[in-house]
């Protein structure tokens, strides 16, 4: 056995432990979908017309606004709109603000895949 395995043989061993050890997850919460989020699949190409709730956390939504999308997407009323032409195949992360009447506004997510034509 090499010599520098012998010398670092505990620490390696210690750190590979520690390393390869995953957090213990609680059940309720593993999910791979963050909260107040929204999943669409469309074939690029393809116009895409997502419904939007009309409510997060029981309060309703006055408006929506886009904060962070692709080109050629939009929100209009309980509706998110995107034209996926020449849009590589993947998946996308959209945020939008969620304006309620009485309550501080709120974020939704929207995750598309869109998948080759």
């Amino acid at each position: 056995m090499p010599s520098f395995l012998v010398r670092v043989g505990p620490a390696l061993l210690l750190c590979v432990l520690l390393l390869g050890t995953a957090p213990a997850s609680d059940p309720l919460f593993s999910s791979s979908v963050p909260p107040d989020t929204v999943t669409s699949t469309v074939a690029a190409g393809t116009p895409l017309v997502r419904p939007l709730p009309t409510s997060l956390k029981d309060a309703p939504i006055a408006r929506y606004m886009v904060l962070n999308g692709p080109a050629l997407s939009g929100a209009a009323g309980y509706s998110f709109t995107w034209i996926t032409r020449d849009t590589a195949p993947g998946t996308y992360t959209i945020s939008l603000r969620a304006d309620h009447p009485d309550v501080a506004p709120d974020t939704l997510i929207i995750q598309i895949t869109v998948e080759p034509e």
